[in-house]
């Protein structure tokens, strides 16, 4: 199922109860329609389609939708939150708070399902938690910014910093440093990731080894402040490069 944008283009407006002129083709060949009765014809043949296809409308809180398919399941899906109206049609808003007021106010009704016993095969939609999902919104907010060693932002962020400073906004304390910031978390195994929880990368093997810590996001992606002369992104977790250790905040 694919999205219809069912925007109109502007036009001229036609009395209701009149026919739209023809428009006389110079070469001398038969009289085409008015634009008018163009863009008529073409917003018929639009509900036609949606008639079809059934209709993904405008997002919440963004601009006209494009073309685009349907998504697998309600909930997020990496850019964008999505949930089905009254109607049983397809929205999306990159809003968590109106989101949560779509969807009855409830993390439950964002249809995600839950860890399968494979990291692999976890897609959480939205934390459980509405303050490690407010953790998580704050991080993605920072993509595109750049790293910056021992940044505690606005401006940059190393990875511990970015962790810290995130769940912060959740009212969530971690301590500054990833190999800290792990000892203050419940340890978890991958079969049990979910959205929020954190990856951690130890070179040599050992807690005490720990360099790096990210956000998971669910679908195998994570958060991430990589290293100097790259900026916030998401990444995916590959075999390699596996977290040698996961903890839940």
């Amino acid at each position: 199922m694919t999205t219809v944008n069912t925007s109109v283009p502007d036009a001229a407006e036609v009395p209701t109860g009149q026919h739209a002129p023809a428009t006389a083709d110079r070469s001398g060949g038969p009289a085409r329609p008015s634009r008018a009765a163009r863009v008529r014809r073409g917003i018929a043949m639009a509900a036609v389609v949606a008639v079809g296809t059934g209709v993904i409308g405008l997002g919440t809180g963004v601009g006209p939708a494009a073309a685009e398919r349907a998504p697998a399941h309600a909930g997020w899906d990496g850019s964008r939150y999505w949930f089905k109206n009254a109607q049983g049609e397809w929205r999306w808003t990159t809003h968590y708070d109106v989101y949560l007021a779509r969807t009855g106010g409830s993390s439950s009704s964002s249809g995600a399902p839950s860890s399968s016993g494979s990291s692999a095969s976890s897609h959480d939609a939205v934390a459980g938690d509405r303050n490690v999902e407010a953790a998580v919104q704050f991080a993605l907010a920072q993509v595109g910014k750049p790293f910056m060693t021992a940044g505690n932002g606005p401006d940059g962020y190393d990875c511990s910093g970015l962790v810290q400073q995130s769940f912060r906004r959740g009212g969530i304390e971690l301590p500054r440093i990833a190999n800290d910031q792990y000892a203050a978390t419940t340890p978890i195994s991958a079969s049990q990731l979910r959205r929020g929880d954190l990856l951690f990368w130890s070179p040599d093997g050992t807690r005490r080894g720990i360099q790096h810590v990210a956000i998971y996001l669910g679908n195998n992606q994570y958060v991430e402040a990589a290293r100097p002369g790259t900026k916030i992104r998401i990444s995916g977790i590959s075999k390699g490069y596996y977290p040698a250790y996961m903890g839940r905040p």
